[in-house]
């Protein structure tokens, strides 16, 4: 199999942790006009297909896994959780900082066509 190949299909994959996230961010932030949570949202899609498309990919990398590794400790602080929410924000937490672990993977790979 052609390392290329499956190196943008893991890098795609990777980036539909930002582009479906980011678009329901986006949408879900501009029907209540909350315009700093839709700016966040079209941030997220754009660096998504960014990475997606290739474009910058070791900045863009890197910024995602220091924004997933903040975003763990922001929105999915499992040690403040109720019991009832707890098993989900554990699930997030590691979550974010599995995936900022393959973008920092991602960012240290040779770049290139």
């Amino acid at each position: 199999m052609n390392p290329a190949l499956i190196m943008a299909l893991a890098r795609a994959l990777m980036t539909l942790a930002f582009i479906g996230p980011g678009a329901s961010h986006f949408l879900d932030s501009a029907k209540q006009r909350n315009y700093m949570g839709a700016a966040i949202g079209a941030v997220e899609v754009a660096a998504g297909l960014a990475l997606a498309f290739g474009w910058q990919v070791r900045w863009f990398a890197l910024a995602a896994a220091a924004f997933l590794v903040v975003d763990a400790f922001i929105a999915h602080g499992f040690w403040a959780a109720t019991p009832q929410a707890l098993r989900n924000q554990v699930l997030h937490f590691f979550k974010n900082l599995a995936l900022a672990g393959g973008f920092v993977l991602l960012a240290l790979m040779p770049q290139g066509r």
